[in-house]
């Protein structure tokens, strides 16, 4: 079972969000970009293991443009509204509602767990929504219409006119209206991991402790039972003789009453066996023989994932579903253990068909080593899906190049790509002694950039970021029309004059070339075509030793190859027309 698809209309920076879902789902994205917004709205239909969170809104979870119509509506109307001629319908119609959907997917054995919320029975589909509302709008209109007639009232109003008390929220079955029953809503769980997280390992309240004790009576039988009781046992009659408990309840022998030994022998001290949740719960995690609370944020880290994914391996009688959001597993973890993430997490979504794992990420390895297929990129509150949005040939053109970094790939302000290491040298190393430029990120790639260039323009074609392509002509004049024809304002695409860059280098800097180096690389007596096909036998080694002058500023009067020269004045420039 698993979420299928996911709509969010109007939570936080997340206006009109429409996307399908997969057992095991990557989000992306820069900062403030809507990564968490995104999980956390998937998280508030469902009810939550950890309780952490409240289905209940405020006034800054709904969003902005959202309100700012609203406003602007009233402000519009405000004379109808003060005349009692605005109808209820036409305010419910532009006031700010949060919905998130749920639709469900069953297994080929799960049906019967969304009975109760079907909403198509030919697919069996599941759906869930939750639903933020004002109850009452009613209310709402006379409430505004006192408002906007009051002579103080101004732009700044905003909280009054759109009261968070008249609001409430709602679990229905989506295109039937039922309301789904807390007993029916318990079987679909959500367990959220926040980012900070650092502390889970140091009493037993924290993250870790509830899934530790999960997993220890999960794998407890009844006969585990009986042996952990019979082990309890001897351990109290240990306690006793060890205390010579039988030499303390000895009143028996200071009384002359009758029958008294008969009464105080029947008197001891019964082993009081704690309930099995009580003795798994006195259970704390460790790691070679110390406290796990004394490791360092990694270990404790990957070590909470690994207890809580083994902990959902066997499904639990009463639940149907479970969601587990993740925000950065990768925190404080070396590489090593990023791949050992990587991997756990993988296998799991593909043993486990009850618990969706979503989790956000920084991590080009936890990018790559999962699958470009399941991966969601949110830029300014939207969302990408790189499984819908690209075909496989476009996200196996990313896969092959197993060193790229996908997030400088996407979200690098401003980045230029190259197709070699002689352009990438060259490039990085100018950029070295160019301050105004310390902000461009250099990719190298090997073959043509079409899709490329078609994937950054799905991820950024609406930012103001830049992107830069540095080609060799090699004698392809469609080949460069077909790369040209992709430029935009917000990208440029340069191609050398010559057949590649050591070409166009000895056109720009001939004579420099030949004072400088002449001598070491008997350039003294070439002109200046065959000194171009004597670098290019050799290029990798002059090119390093130019760019190591370059950086240590002995090479003056070096000049740039004008297809270069131009990328980087786009780069340099603070605005631009569309």
């Amino acid at each position: 079972m698993k979420i299928s698809r996911v709509q969010i209309n109007n939570y936080r920076n997340l206006r009109h969000i429409d996307i399908e879902m997969g057992n095991l789902m990557t989000i992306v994205g820069d900062n403030n970009s809507g990564k968490t917004n995104f999980l956390r709205a998937l998280s508030i239909p469902l009810s939550s293991d950890d309780n952490s969170y409240s289905k209940s809104l405020s006034w800054y979870d709904i969003n902005n443009d959202a309100k700012k119509e609203y406003y602007n509506f009233l402000q519009t109307e405000k004379q109808s509204i003060i005349n009692g001629e605005l109808s209820v319908d036409d305010l419910v119609a532009v006031v700010p509602e949060v919905k998130i959907k749920l639709f469900i997917t069953p297994g080929d054995e799960e049906h019967y767990d969304v009975n109760d919320i079907l909403i198509n029975e030919g697919k069996w589909m599941g759906g869930i929504l939750y639903r933020y509302y004002i109850k009452n709008p009613e209310t709402l209109l006379k409430t505004i219409k006192a408002i906007l007639s009051t002579e103080n009232n101004d732009d700044d109003v905003q909280m009054s006119l759109l009261p968070m008390e008249l609001y409430d929220y709602s679990v229905t079955v989506p295109g039937k209206g039922n309301k789904v029953s807390y007993d029916t809503l318990s079987k679909f769980r959500s367990v959220v991991i926040p980012a900070e997280r650092d502390g889970f390992a140091s009493n037993a309240d924290r993250l870790g402790s509830k899934a530790l004790s999960d997993l220890l009576k999960m794998r407890m039988t009844a006969e585990s039972q009986a042996r952990l009781e019979v082990a309890y046992k001897n351990f109290f009659d240990t306690v006793k003789k060890e205390s010579e408990l039988d030499k303390i309840l000895n009143w028996q022998d200071y009384t002359d009453i009758k029958n008294a030994q008969d009464f105080f022998h029947k008197i001891s001290v019964l082993p009081n066996m704690p309930q099995m949740s009580s003795i798994f719960g006195s259970v704390r995690l460790g790691y070679e023989e110390g406290n796990l609370s004394m490791q360092g944020l990694g270990y404790r880290n990957i070590i909470l994932m690994t207890v809580l994914l083994n902990s959902y391996i066997n499904k639990e009688q009463d639940v149907s579903f479970r969601l587990m959001t993740v925000e950065e597993p990768e925190a404080h973890l070396c590489i090593s253990n990023i791949l050992l993430l990587a991997s756990l997490l993988n296998n799991f979504s593909q043993r486990n068909s009850y618990t969706q794992i979503v989790y956000s990420t920084h991590n080009a390895e936890l990018i790559n080593k999962i699958g470009l297929d399941k991966v969601i990129v949110m830029h300014n509150g939207e969302a990408i899906d790189l499984n819908e949005g690209l075909d496989y040939d476009e996200r196996d053109y990313i896969a092959v190049h197993t060193n790229t970094d996908i997030m400088k790939l996407l979200y690098s302000k401003k980045l230029i790509l190259v197709e070699g290491i002689t352009e990438e040298l060259l490039i990085k190393s100018y950029l070295q002694v160019q301050c105004d430029l310390n902000d461009v990120k250099v990719l190298s790639f090997h073959k043509g950039y079409t899709k490329i260039i078609d994937i950054w323009k799905k991820v950024n074609g609406a930012s103001h970021n830049r992107l830069g392509i540095v080609r060799d002509f090699d004698n392809q004049p469609n080949a460069r029309s077909e790369h040209e024809k992709r430029q935009s304002k917000n990208i440029i695409i340069r191609t050398t004059k010559g057949y590649t860059l050591e070409t166009d280098i000895v056109h720009e800097n001939y004579t420099l070339l030949q004072e400088k180096y002449g001598d070491e690389y008997g350039w003294s007596q070439m002109n200046e075509e065959k000194l171009q096909a004597e670098w290019r036998n050799k290029k990798s080694g002059i090119m390093l030793r130019i760019c190591h002058d370059i950086v240590n500023g002995e090479l003056d009067g070096f000049i740039m190859p004008p297809h270069i020269k131009d990328i980087l004045d786009f780069m340099r420039e603070n605005n631009y027309e569309d």
